[in-house]
């Protein structure tokens, strides 16, 4: 059993490598030239900081890759407490279930981000690491509350009903 716990860890790990490295290389331009905006909100929102610079596009990568960072560290923390060879067998299965509650997380603002696409949006943007699900759907103007209320019921829908939904709207800028 424990090979077998061992071997999914090492495959999902390699996956999680993959994605990342591909991710990485294909995404466009870099962080260097992307400026970070206090919006004037709380202090403790100061971490969420929308971002602003180049393009609508890189805004939306810039905070993927931010939360994308934060789930990672928070990751490796518990593998770190997986690995330990003083962590007791409780706290080792906690260890594996936070991970694997946000690989899950993971995948559900994935499915969650292309279905709100799917409803004409250009990009939308899911972030379940905060205290509430922060959802920002570019939009070409102001969302209507019908949008919203449909946005915050799909996400209800995949995340479960007792989280606290935001919604945020970017305008999309015209093309050249």
């Amino acid at each position: 059993m424990l090979l077998k716990k061992q071997t999914v860890w090492l495959l999902t790990m390699l996956s999680l490598i993959i994605v990342l490295s591909v991710y990485y290389i294909t995404a466009p331009g870099g962080t260097d030239s992307t400026a970070f905006l206090d919006n004037g909100k709380k202090e403790a929102e100061k971490k969420n900081a929308a971002v602003s610079g180049t393009e609508d596009a890189d805004m939306f990568t810039a905070l993927r890759l931010q939360r994308d960072e934060h789930r990672d560290e928070m990751s490796e923390e518990y593998t770190a407490v997986v690995a330990s060879p003083t962590a007791s067998a409780e706290i080792q299965a906690e260890a594996w279930a936070k991970i694997s509650e946000l690989q899950s997380l993971g995948m559900k603002e994935a499915t969650l981000e292309t279905l709100i696409k799917a409803m004409g949006f250009d990009d939308a943007l899911v972030n379940t690491m905060e205290r509430e699900v922060r959802v920002i759907v570019k939009a070409d103007k102001k969302l209507s509350k019908k949008q919203v209320v449909s946005i915050m019921g799909k996400a209800r829908e995949h995340l479960g009903k007792d989280k606290t939904v935001a919604v945020e709207f970017q305008t999309a800028t015209a093309k050249k």
